[in-house]
C-alpha cells in the first residue's frame, strides 16, 4: 500500500509498506523516518528515474554492502505475461553480454506483488542529460562517446543479442570516463523463435531513433537496426536537433519510410564530409545499404582526422551537471518533476498561515535545485487538508515524487514532520520529524530540499539562507510574506505594517529588508505613495546582501517604477544568474519583455514564472494583455480565469474595461453615448471612472503625485503615471477625440513610455497613427525598446 501523508508523531512517520524493513539509522534531535526495503535486501536511497515500465532507483544491497540500481516494474504491468517476460528476457539477455560499456544486470526479484531487477549502478549521466545541456558536442566528444557505443554494441551483436532502443536516454556517461549502455528492456535475441518472439518483436523502439523496418512492424529485424538508431543519435551530437522533428510520434516514425535523413551538414556546414557520410550510411533507408557491422562502423570513425584538440568524454564536472545512475527506458535526465502538498496545520488555526507560508517557501527553494522542475502551487490546492494517495497525484499532474508534511507550533518550538513518496509505488524515499526553535522553521525547509534533492539522485542542492534569527521578526516577516503574495494594495498595505515591526526588531536583515522594499514598490504603483521608502529600503538590502536574489530583485523593481527600465533589465538578470529558478523575477522580465514586443521569449518567460509560482500575477496579467493585443482572445480568457482573486475585483474589472475598448463593444458605444460610465463597465474603479467621465467632457485629468506627508517631497512612480496616461489615450481614441488621445500618449512618452507592443498593436489607436505626432512617438518607444532588448542580451 503506498504511504499516507498524514504524519505528525515519530511513530507515524516509522511506518512503512506493509512487510517492509525499517532500518534504523542514527538520531538526533531530529527524528527520522525508514528507507524502504526491498526484499530484505535493497533499501532504497534515492530514485533515479521513472518511465514506462517503472521506477529506478538508488540502493544499497545489504548483503554485500554495495551500492547498486533497483528497476522496479510498474504494478499495473506485473499482471501482464509478456511484461513479465520482457522483464525476464531483459536480465537474460543483458547477461549473456559481458563488456566494460554494457551494465551489467545482476538478479531479478519480487516485493509484495512488485517485481524488480537489480543492475549495475553507474555514477554519472545520460547522454541525453548532456545533450539538453550542451546542445550540440564537438567533433572529437562525439566521435569519442560513438566509438564506446560501438564496442557496447558489437559485444552484443557478438552475443546474439540487438538492443532495438538505442537512444541518448540509454546511454550512460560515468563520471571515471566510462561510456555504458543499457536497457535492453525490448532488445530480442536473434535466435528467438515462436508466436511469441514475432509478438514482442513487433513495433517496439522509441520513433525518433527507430529503423524504418522497425515502423514497419518487421519480424526479422536485425542488428543494422542499431546502426539507424546510432546514425540517428549521432546526428543529435553533432547538430543539436534531431534528424526526425515533430509532436506526432507516428508521423515522426513515419517520415523516414518516404525520405531520405537529412544531410547533417544542412545543419552544421563545418562537419568534415566523411563524418557526415558516416551518419548517412548508418541511417540508409534500406537496411542494404547500411554498414554490414558494428565493427566496420568504429573503424570508419578511427580513420577520421580529428580536430587538433580532442575533447574527453568524460562527463562535466559534478557541480555543473544533472547526474543519472542506471537507466529505463523514458527516464531522460532534463528534469526530475516534484509536486509539494499544502502543510498540514496542526496547531492553532491562527498558526494556518505559517503551514501555507512554509509550503510556498519550499517551493520556492526545492525551485531553485539544479535539474528539477516543480508543479505549481495552484495544482495542488484541490488536495488542501486532504490525505491523498500519492499515485492518484503522480498520474493527474504527472509528477515522479510527492512531498507532504505537516506543522505544528507550540510553547516556542515548532514541529514540521515532512515525507517524500514516489508516484508509481508508492515507495517512501525519505522521512523526517523536525523539532526545533521558531527561529529554525526556514533552515528546516532548506534541509528538506537538501534531503530531496539526495533522495531524487540530484548534484546539487538549493542554497542555503541566513535567515532572521529573531524569532518574533521571522514570524512577522512569515506573516507579511504571507500578505504580499496576495499581490493587491490592500495586502501590500498590511504587509509594510508586518515588515516595518519586523524591521524594528532587526533592522539590517536583508530578507527582510528585500520583502520589504518589494512591497513597498508594489504599494507605490497602486497608490503612488511612499516611492522614496522604497528606494531607500531597496538599496539598504542590496548593500547589505548584494548577492542576494531578492535584493536585485527588490532593486529591479524600483527602477522599474521609475521606468529605468534597462537599469531593472540588468538587475534582474543579475538576480537570475544567483538564482535562475526566481518566478518573480523571471515573471518581471516577462513582463517587460512583452512590453518591448519580444513576444516569444516574453511568453516563455512569463510562462516560466507562472508554471514555476501561479502568484506572480505580474506576469499573467501581462500574458493576457500579450495575447488580447494579439486578438488572441481565448487565450486571453484562459489566462485571466487563473488570475489571483482580489477583494474589489477592480484587477479582473480594468482587463475588461480595456478589452471592450480594443474591441469596440457595442453596448459600451451605447452606454458612454448616453454618458453611463459605470453601466459601460461594471465593477470600474474610481480612478478609471474618473478618467472615462473626464475624456467624455473633451479633458484629460492632470496626474499628479500623491501629496507629501511629512519628511522628504513624494517620489513619482512613473510607472504608474505612465500607465494611467496610457489609459486616458485609449479612451480618448474610442471616443474619437484625436487631439486628447495624442496628447495623453506625449505625456505618457514624458514619463517614459517604453510599451511598444501596446503603441504598436493596440487595435483603439488605430485612427491615429497616421498622423506625424504619433509616428514620432512610435520612433522613440521604439528606440526605448530595442535598448532595453539590448540590455537583456547582454554577456
Amino acid at each position: 500500500m503506498p504511504q499516507s501523508f498524514k504524519d505528525d508523531t515519530l511513530q507515524d512517520l516509522s511506518l512503512s509498506a506493509s512487510g517492509t524493513r525499517a532500518v534504523s539509522e542514527p538520531r538526533d534531535a531530529a527524528a527520522t523516518g525508514p528507507r524502504q526495503v526491498l526484499a530484505g535486501r535493497y533499501e532504497l536511497l534515492g530514485l533515479v528515474g521513472i518511465g514506462g515500465m517503472g521506477s529506478v532507483y538508488r540502493a544499497r544491497d545489504l548483503e554485500l554492502e554495495e551500492v547498486v540500481a533497483v528497476k522496479v516494474l510498474r504494478r499495473e504491468l506485473s499482471g501482464a505475461p509478456e511484461v513479465i517476460e520482457r522483464f525476464r528476457r531483459e536480465v537474460r539477455l543483458a547477461r549473456k553480454v559481458t563488456h566494460p560499456n554494457v551494465a551489467r544486470v545482476f538478479d531479478i526479484g519480487e516485493h509484495e506483488g512488485d517485481r524488480f531487477l537489480t543492475m549495475e549502478f553507474v555514477d554519472g549521466e545520460a547522454l541525453a542529460g548532456l545533450l539538453a545541456r550542451e546542445r550540440r558536442l564537438g567533433v572529437s566528444r562525439a566521435i569519442d562517446i560513438v566509438e564506446s557505443v560501438c564496442a557496447g554494441l558489437g559485444a552484443a551483436h557478438r552475443a546474439g543479442v540487438i538492443h532495438r532502443d538505442l537512444k541518448p536516454d540509454n546511454v550512460l556517461l560515468g563520471r571515471d570516463g566510462r561510456v555504458i549502455l543499457t536497457d535492453f528492456g525490448i532488445a530480442r535475441a536473434l535466435a528467438l523463435e515462436g508466436e511469441a518472439g514475432k509478438t514482442l518483436g513487433a513495433v517496439l523502439g522509441t520513433p525518433a531513433y527507430m529503423a524504418p523496418e522497425q515502423v514497419q512492424g518487421a519480424a526479422d529485424v536485425d542488428a543494422r537496426a542499431d546502426l539507424y538508431a546510432l546514425g540517428a543519435m549521432l546526428y543529435e551530437m553533432l547538430t543539436g536537433e534531431r534528424a526526425w522533428q515533430g509532436d506526432a510520434p507516428l508521423a515522426v516514425a513515419a517520415a523516414r519510410l518516404i525520405a531520405d535523413a537529412p544531410d547533417p551538414r544542412h545543419r552544421r556546414a563545418d562537419l568534415p564530409d566523411a563524418l557526415a557520410r558516416v551518419v548517412l550510411r548508418c541511417m540508409a533507408r534500406e537496411r542494404s545499404d547500411r554498414y554490414a557491422s558494428v565493427e566496420m562502423v568504429a573503424q570508419e570513425l578511427a580513420s577520421l582526422t580529428r580536430p587538433a584538440t580532442v575533447v574527453s568524454p568524460a562527463i562535466t564536472p559534478p557541480n555543473e551537471r544533472l547526474p543519472i545512475s542506471g537507466s529505463i527506458s523514458g527516464t531522460g535526465d532534463a528534469g526530475k518533476s516534484v509536486a509539494v502538498l499544502p502543510f498540514t496545520n496542526q496547531g492553532s488555526p491562527a498558526d494556518a498561515y505559517l503551514a501555507e507560508e512554509l509550503t510556498d517557501d519550499l517551493i520556492d527553494t526545492l525551485s531553485m535545485t539544479p535539474g528539477l522542475r516543480m508543479r505549481p502551487r495552484v495544482a495542488m490546492a484541490r488536495w488542501q487538508g486532504s490525505d491523498p494517495d500519492p499515485r492518484e497525484i503522480g498520474r493527474e499532474l504527472g509528477v515522479q515524487v510527492v512531498v507532504g508534511g505537516s506543522v505544528r507550533r507550540r510553547d516556542g518550538t515548532v514541529r514540521i514532520s515532512a515525507r517524500l513518496l514516489c508516484v508509481t509505488d508508492g515507495f517512501q524515499l525519505w522521512a523526517k520529524r523536525f523539532d526545533r526553535p521558531e527561529a529554525e522553521v526556514l533552515r528546516i525547509n532548506d534541509e528538506v530540499a537538501e534531503a530531496v534533492a539526495e533522495a531524487l539522485t540530484l548534484a546539487g542542492s538549493a542554497p542555503s539562507r541566513a535567515a532572521p534569527s529573531d524569532p518574533v521578526a521571522l514570524d512577522l516577516f512569515l506573516r507579511g510574506r504571507h500578505e504580499y503574495r496576495r499581490f493587491w494594495p490592500e495586502h501590500q498595505e498590511r504587509a509594510i505594517a508586518l515588515f516595518e515591526q519586523a524591521l524594528a526588531r532587526e533592522p539590517d536583515d536583508p530578507m527582510i529588508l528585500s520583502s520589504y522594499a518589494l512591497a513597498r514598490s508594489r504599494f507605490w504603483f497602486f497608490t503612488d505613495q511612499g516611492g522614496d521608502l522604497a528606494i531607500q529600503a531597496a538599496a539598504r538590502a542590496a548593500a547589505a546582501a548584494p548577492g542576494l536574489p531578492d535584493a536585485r530583485l527588490a532593486m529591479a523593481s524600483v527602477k522599474f517604477q521609475r521606468l529605468d527600465v534597462v537599469g531593472a533589465m540588468r538587475e534582474l538578470r543579475a538576480a537570475l544568474a544567483t538564482r535562475s529558478g526566481h518566478a518573480e523575477a523571471e515573471g518581471l522580465i516577462g513582463t517587460i519583455l512583452l512590453e518591448c514586443d519580444a513576444f516569444e521569449e516574453g511568453v516563455r518567460r512569463a510562462r516560466s514564472a507562472l508554471a514555476r509560482d501561479p502568484d506572480v500575477a505580474l506576469a499573467a496579467y501581462a500574458l493576457a494583455r500579450a495575447y488580447a493585443l494579439l486578438g488572441r482572445w481565448p487565450e486571453a480568457d484562459d489566462v485571466i480565469r487563473v488570475l489571483p482573486p482580489t477583494g474589489s475585483g477592480s484587477g479582473r474589472a480594468v482587463l475588461h474595461i480595456r478589452r471592450a475598448l480594443w474591441q469596440r463593444d457595442p453596448r459600451v458605444v451605447e452606454e458612454l453615448a448616453k454618458r453611463r460610465v459605470s453601466e459601460a463597465f461594471p465593477g470600474i474603479s474610481p480612478p478609471f471612472a474618473q478618467i472615462a467621465a473626464e475624456v467624455l467632457d473633451g479633458r484629460l485629468i492632470d496626474i499628479q503625485v500623491a501629496p507629501p506627508g511629512a519628511g522628504a517631497p513624494p517620489v513619482a512612480a512613473l510607472r504608474r503615471t505612465s500607465f494611467l496616461w496610457q489609459v486616458q489615450a485609449e479612451f480618448a481614441a474610442f471616443l474619437g477625440n484625436t487631439e486628447l488621445a495624442l496628447a495623453a500618449l506625449e505625456r505618457s512618452l514624458a514619463d517614459g513610455l517604453f510599451d511598444l507592443s501596446w503603441l504598436d498593436r493596440c487595435p483603439v489607436l488605430d485612427p491615429l497613427r497616421g498622423d506625424p505626432r504619433f509616428r514620432a512617438i512610435l520612433a522613440e518607444v521604439e528606440r526605448r525598446a530595442a535598448a532595453v532588448i539590448a540590455a537583456y542580451h547582454e554577456r
